[in-house]
């Protein structure tokens, strides 16, 4: 039995964005083995899905350059107790360490960067260097996936990786039956703004708040609910004193983390993403998914999700007074025609989005892998 490799920076990520796919091989008659730090998923990834689950110890949210040896070596202890077929690689430390453990093993990888994030966001020594690891590790790798045509392009024009070996991924895709349109009566007649991703700065999450209280002071019927763990590891991370400090203002609620976000969502008028950079915001794909209006910022993946005045409203990044208007006007937009924007996403959504597409992506690099090993030992 051929074993392929899963490797993130958290189990929650493996469990919650590649499940299916997890699935999908299983049931082919692979063996998976899962490569993540020990989080409450860990037992999740083992128990429900059947993997092989190897701890892997990581610092997420530092740089320093022996604790990220050591976590290039234990990669490299893994891929040689696993001998997989493949080893499949998700954010960035995974993405560059773990290219670089699999060559000396001649093990192939795919990479998926799911965005560029806070290195590419913020100029500085960090980005520079993690600029040059990827520069220096990505050659290596067999395929390396992207979400968007804006990474796609910087990519390319940074000389980051080679266009023969990176392609364009519909992100982690939607589940179009779980996430369906199901929209629940309003239990008061506040409208319902809602935003779902890791407390972070860089999701523009300051600026929502003071949207919010734009909208408050003028008197408009509107709550905003906040989904999503406190990131506190995430250099941009909102303090938890700051989060709590938010919901002693009027209308503004924490959830915190949510396994059932389709039960969220469902409750929800108007979903928004203030954030500076996105690879495919997952959030906005699952509220577009059950016809869900949407507002984002005009940047790099937001943008591939949300036509303006089609599925949704874009307004400029780090700008609260931008977002306080797009809020205002979706508030005010007949129902009909919130309605239309949400079955637009919908189809928008079903058509380019869709899981199936994502989990096909794999299945056809496994089976490649796999045509070229047969033929190889012969």
């Amino acid at each position: 039995m051929k074993t392929i490799c899963f490797s993130a920076n958290t189990s929650w990520y493996l469990y919650n964005f590649e499940r299916d796919t997890i699935l999908e091989l299983i049931k082919r008659g692979f063996q998976v083995c899962c490569i993540a730090p020990r989080d409450d998923y860990s037992v999740r990834l083992v128990e429900e899905l059947g993997v092989i689950y190897i701890q892997l110890d990581m610092d997420n949210s530092g740089n320093h350059p022996g604790k990220d040896l050591k976590t290039a070596w234990d990669l490299l202890k893994s891929y040689r107790q696993c001998k997989p077929l493949v080893a499949f690689q998700f954010t960035i430390k995974n993405n560059i360490y773990g290219t670089l453990a699999a060559r000396v093993l001649g093990v192939p990888v795919v990479n998926n960067i799911s965005g560029l994030g806070t290195a590419f966001i913020h100029p500085g020594w960090v980005g520079r260097i993690v600029r040059s690891l990827y520069r220096i590790s990505q050659p290596f790798a067999y395929q390396v996936f992207c979400q968007n045509s804006d990474d796609y392009e910087l990519l390319i024009s940074r000389k980051l990786i080679t266009s023969n070996k990176l392609k364009l991924l519909p992100g982690a895709g939607v589940d179009i039956k779980r996430f369906r349109p199901v929209k629940q009566p309003t239990v008061n007649d506040r409208f319902q703004f809602l935003y779902v991703g890791r407390m972070l700065g860089d999701k523009g999450l300051r600026e929502l708040v003071e949207a919010y209280a734009m909208l408050k002071s003028k008197d408009i019927p509107a709550e905003l609910k906040l989904v999503g763990f406190a990131d506190a590891k995430n250099k941009t991370a909102i303090p938890l004193q700051e989060l709590q400090s938010w919901q002693k203002q009027n209308g503004i609620e924490w959830l915190g983390a949510s396994d059932t976000i389709e039960e969220v969502l469902a409750q929800a008028d108007c979903v928004v993403l203030p954030s500076y950079r996105e690879g495919l915001p997952v959030s906005l794909l699952e509220a577009c998914a059950m016809a869900l209006p949407v507002i984002a910022t005009d940047v790099p993946g937001c943008r591939s999700v949300v036509t303006h005045y089609e599925n949704g409203l874009l307004c400029k990044p780090k700008d609260p007074v931008s977002l306080y208007e797009a809020m205002l006007t979706m508030f005010n937009l007949p129902d009909h025609t919130r309605l239309e924007m949400g079955q637009k996403g919908r189809e928008h959504v079903t058509r380019n989005y869709c899981k199936s597409l994502v989990i096909d992506a794999y299945v056809k690099v496994v089976e490649r892998l796999a045509h070229e090993e047969h033929a190889h030992s012969d």
